[in-house]
This record gives C-alpha cells, structure tokens and sequence, in this order.
C-alpha cells in the first residue's frame, strides 16, 4: 500500500460496464497494476487493498455498492457525470472523481489520449494522486468541480447522445430508399471542423435558418409522426434563436 499516495501504484475497480471496461482495458496497457471485479457479488476485503478503488456503476447503484465497502487507506473514487463528489465522504477519507467525458463503447476502439479526464477530491494531497494517474493515461486532465461537472454532463447529452440518436433517424431515411449513410459523412464531417472555430448558431444553415416554410413543410410529409415531431422542435428552436442573433446585432 502506498501511504503517501504521492503515486497510485494499484487499483481496484468495481463494475462491468462500459467505463469499468475501458479503465481496465487502458490502465493495462499503461502496465498499471490493476484489477476488475463485479459490484453485485460479495467483494471481499483484500480486493480493496489498493491504492485506489474505482467505483464504476450506474448512478443509482453508487450508494449501494459504496456501502458494502470497508476502505481503510485507499483513495475511493466514481466515474459519474452527474453526481457529486460528496455522495463519497462517509465511505473514505481521501475520495473524488475520476470522469472521462467520452462516449464509450466496447465495441469501438478508442483512442484515450485524446480524452478529456475530470479530476476532483476532497483534499490536495488525493488531487495531486488522482492528477499524476490521470496523466499517465490523457493529455487533457481538469480540475472541474462537481457542479461544473453536472454542466459538462447535460451538455455531452446534447452534443453526442441527442445527435447520435439524429444520426441514426438521417440513416433510416435514406436506408428506406436505399441510399448508402456515407453519403453523408463529408457533411457531417464539415460540420464538425466548423463548430471547432466557430459559434454553431452563427455558422447555422438550411432551412429553418432561412425560415423557408416551403420546404419545411414538404419535410415534414415526408417523416413519420415520431420523426415530424422532432423535425419541428428543431426547426422551430433554430427559428426562434436565428430571430434571437438578428435582433441583438
């Protein structure tokens, strides 16, 4: 055990998702000493003898996992995106957060380096440990807080889980008349670079930025009710703050 935790040397983390499987899979190849059990059965004492316990479940299973622990020594840590640090401190007297902000999939490789890692303790000494680990395995580590985390959290819903589920409605269209969905991939790949040096709103095209009724109305013919109504909360978000920018220059 490493009393001073000036450097993790061994870790324990506690799952079988996606985030646990990453950690697993990346610490390994960075020839940490790490080892992976399971949350649901009995998780005995000596598997807690590490430097650092990763407690890497769903939200709601975070109280009743932590409860079943007996840390000692070891720093104690979640991986969440949206609960607070403090959901930590009756269970250790060093404890943080340790969040990737990725979307994560087994079935994609991923290239961790380029991860944004979330860093946060309860005390300086935890925060230096946490932050000489993170670096061993990205090049963009930040000290965020847990209310700014929450923020981050929401917005990740935005930019990736709301437009990944885009995506795949853009890929059902096309499939049902049976166009290829790489057709659009240059598109959305220049969308992307565009947002990386510009305002989004103000780089803002189409339709609804046009405010072209014509042809927003023949869209919506086109789409089935599910997808008609997400067509018109969109359109009429981009109306209203296109309006918004107008008005205020």
């Amino acid at each position: 055990m490493n009393n001073n935790f000036e450097e993790i040397q061994s870790i324990t983390i506690i799952g079988g998702g996606n985030v646990a499987w990453l950690y697993n899979h990346i610490m390994k190849k960075q020839g940490l000493d790490v080892s992976c059990i399971s949350s649901r059965g009995e998780i005995r004492e000596e598997e807690l003898m590490s430097d650092l316990i990763i407690i890497a479940v769903s939200d709601n299973a975070i109280d009743e996992v932590v409860a079943r622990l007996n840390i000692k020594e070891s720093i104690l840590v979640h991986t969440s995106g949206s609960m607070d640090m403090e959901v930590l401190n009756s269970y250790a007297e060093n404890y943080g957060v340790f969040y990737p902000l990725q979307t994560i999939s087994k079935l994609v490789e991923l290239n961790f380096p380029n991860f944004p890692m979330c860093i946060e303790a309860n005390n300086k000494n935890t925060l230096n440990s946490l932050f000489s680990l993170a670096n061993k395995l990205s090049d963009n580590v930040y000290e965020i807080s847990s209310f700014q985390r929450q923020y981050i959290h929401l917005a990740a819903v935005f930019a990736s889980n709301f437009t990944n589920h885009i995506y795949g409605v853009a890929k059902e269209e096309l499939k049902k008349k049976d166009i290829p969905f790489e057709i659009l991939f240059p598109l959305i790949d220049q969308s992307i670079e565009k947002i990386k040096h510009k305002n989004p709103f103000e780089v803002q095209t189409g339709p609804a930025k046009r405010n072209d009724s014509i042809i927003m109305e023949k869209h919506k013919t086109m789409l089935d009710e599910d997808e008609r109504e997400i067509y018109e909360v969109l359109s009429n978000m981009i109306i209203k703050k296109q309006n918004s920018l107008k008005q205020n220059k």
